[in-house]
């Protein structure tokens, strides 16, 4: 090999080894709080790498020495990672439903343990993504209606009073209302287009 050519292969390889080395970097570097997390994890959910950024908040929620108050929001983004996955590709939407389901369980598993749940939105949000479960799914679609409505109508009497404060912010808590009365009403008429059988306590 002349020397030319060597400088040259030189100066090719001495970037590409400083990019791979820069993206390892990014790829293994600890997430310093919940922050960075999410962050990373949308970084990665955007790039449709999906299966990443999944690992990138269980590596996160497997670290014993965190504050594990927020596990039930951890879960949650999970969930929504595999329905975007099964949005995006058709060809793992079934184990990608699945996932997002098991993942939704374990989010509701720790907000029902809670002390006090009075004002807290949790279950629009866990509704909502059961109800997006049941648009894209072809044969649950019952079953995932029916478990966002009733997440919906649990939600209805939680929603106390008329505005809520916490950490010196005040919510008015009627639209909060309309807007589960909205999805309840939303989830029943697809209920009903999608044939499936009226149900006791319907609300």
């Amino acid at each position: 090999m002349t020397r030319p050519l060597k400088v040259l292969l030189l100066t090719l390889l001495i970037p590409i080894l400083i990019l791979i080395s820069w993206i390892a970097y990014h790829e293994l570097r600890t997430p310093q709080n919940q922050e960075e997390v999410l962050t990373r994890m949308i970084e990665l959910q955007k790039q449709g790498r999906y299966d990443g950024a999944v690992r990138v908040v269980q590596n996160w929620m497997n670290d014993g020495t965190r504050n594990i108050s927020h596990d039930e929001i951890l879960y949650q983004q999970i969930a929504m990672i595999y329905i975007a996955r099964a949005y995006k590709k058709s060809e793992s939407r079934n184990e990608s439903a699945h996932l997002a389901e098991l993942n939704l369980g374990r989010s509701l598993d720790l907000f029902d343990k809670q002390e006090s749940k009075d004002n807290d939105p949790w279950l629009i949000e866990i509704g909502g993504a059961y109800e997006v479960l049941g648009d894209i799914s072809d044969k649950d679609k019952c079953r995932l209606y029916e478990k966002a409505r009733d997440l919906y109508l649990e939600q209805l009497p939680l929603i106390k009073g008329t505005s809520f404060t916490a950490y010196g912010y005040t919510a008015q808590l009627e639209p909060v209302r309309t807007e589960v009365r909205k999805h309840l009403d939303a989830t029943k008429i697809k209920l009903s287009a999608a044939g499936c059988p009226a149900a006791s306590g319907d609300g």
